[in-house]
């Protein structure tokens, strides 16, 4: 009995050593979605307003007013769409490393 209550207390010992040493879950800022989001529209409504820009510009160069802007005004929106895109794999990665750096076990799966 006595080796038994001196093993409880040595599992107690390294468990608290554990989780002493494991790395704090990464706090996001409550504000920082609401930043990603405003990020992502502004992509979205800055591509846009370039093709249309261009689209606008041309027509007025050309004198052929909605072809140009139709035109690009689509192509300005798939840019946005696409730059949105990008952001959000950046951040989909950003968040699966530091899912891996918080997990202790190697490939991420816990051991029973």
């Amino acid at each position: 009995m006595k080796d038994r209550s001196k093993l409880d207390e040595l599992d107690r010992r390294i468990a608290a050593a554990q989780t002493a040493v494991r790395p704090k879950p990464n706090e996001e800022s409550k504000y920082r979605k609401a930043n990603l989001a405003w990020q992502m529209v502004i992509e979205l409504v800055a591509g846009m307003l370039i093709g249309l820009g261009i689209g606008w510009s041309l027509d007025w160069l050309f004198g052929t007013l909605p072809l140009f802007l139709a035109t690009f005004g689509i192509l300005g929106f798939a840019a946005g769409v696409r730059t949105m895109m990008r952001t959000a794999e950046r951040v989909q990665e950003q968040v699966a490393l530091a899912r891996q750096d918080q997990d202790p076990t190697p490939g991420g799966q816990s051991e029973d």
